[in-house]
């Protein structure tokens, strides 16, 4: 395998003397803004410092027009020398040279990381059927994986959560096609699969909340929308309790029994394939055994908690 021969790049060449004036006029002018490159290694002769530039025409132009009357300097095109020691912290700095201006606003601020998935919701001001715009977001999700060793697959974000079973419409734009995933939190592990269960670690830290609230030992609980169980068992990996857990969707009642199985809990949790709903007939006996007989109780279900209050009310005390 041949050895990578670094790419051309725009330095800055001044005066030593003039270093402090130069950095003095870049955080005056450009406050946030990177305009020198960290992938790049800073070099010097006997008189000089040349400094790699973050390579977007409009920034070095703007740069230079600040500069022209305040020090001397020159705009150099040559081979850049890679910096071994830098390490890439965020999507936006490790594309900053490499997005243009105007597809810049694509770069996510944010995504979400489920084992070795990753997830990504882009500005939706951006066409989809824009060939560009497909391009970079594949070049986006690959520079993802670089920053993220343990991340293999990325997805966009194409629909709402919607149904009843509260799934999302994703599209492959990196790697294998495989929507099952393990995900860790709070010493618990979770297997899922992102495409046929609903899961989201934007809510690891509400969990760690009611895990570490005021649970009392035997209280009875019920987990009205379980998902694959990261609310029951997170709770019954620490609290001896009973945790009654339902839900609707049969491929997350498979991977709740699944992580019931696979974690060490100091509770119980019961699993149950069943829309809440029918626990209100006479005839369930699981909701004549829970009826007026809970101590706490989940509704993880924001969008549409309201319609399932006389079911809670049921359970109750």
């Amino acid at each position: 395998m041949g050895t990578k021969i670094p790419k051309k790049i725009y330095y800055l060449k001044i005066k030593k003397q003039n270093g402090q004036s130069l950095l003095k006029i870049i955080k005056r002018k450009f406050k946030n803004q990177k305009v020198i490159n960290p992938k790049f290694k800073i070099l010097y002769d006997k008189s000089s410092i040349l400094f790699p530039l973050i390579q977007k025409k409009g920034l070095i132009n703007k740069l230079s027009i600040y500069l022209e009357k305040e020090i001397e300097f020159e705009i150099i095109y040559k081979r850049g020398i890679v910096n071994v020691n830098y390490r890439l912290d965020s999507l936006e700095e490790a594309l900053s040279d490499e997005i243009p201006i105007k597809y810049s606003d694509l770069i996510p601020r944010s995504y979400d990381i489920i084992g070795e998935i990753a997830i990504i919701e882009f500005d939706n001001r951006f066409s989809t059927y824009e060939k560009d715009v497909y391009l970079y977001k594949r070049k986006i999700a690959k520079v993802l994986t670089s920053i993220n060793k343990n991340v293999k697959t990325v997805y966009e974000k194409k629909s709402k959560i919607k149904g009843p079973y509260r799934l999302r419409k994703l599209e492959l734009l990196h790697g294998i096609d495989k929507s099952e995933t393990t995900y860790k939190e709070n010493n618990c592990i979770f297997r899922l699969d992102i495409k046929k269960t609903y899961f989201t670690p934007r809510l690891s830290y509400e969990r760690n909340r009611i895990l570490s609230s005021n649970i009392q030992k035997y209280e009875l609980i019920v987990d009205m929308f379980a998902g694959v169980g990261p609310f029951s068992i997170q709770i019954a990996k620490e609290h001896e309790v009973r945790i009654y857990a339902f839900d609707v969707n049969p491929i997350a009642y498979k991977y709740l029994k699944q992580n019931i199985d696979i974690n060490k809990l100091r509770g119980e949790v019961f699993p149950y394939n069943l829309d809440v709903h029918k626990i209100l007939k006479s005839s369930n006996e699981i909701g004549n055994f829970l009826k007026n007989n809970v101590d706490r109780i989940i509704m993880n279900l924001p969008e549409k908690s309201i319609n399932f209050i006389d079911i809670a009310c049921y359970f109750m005390k």
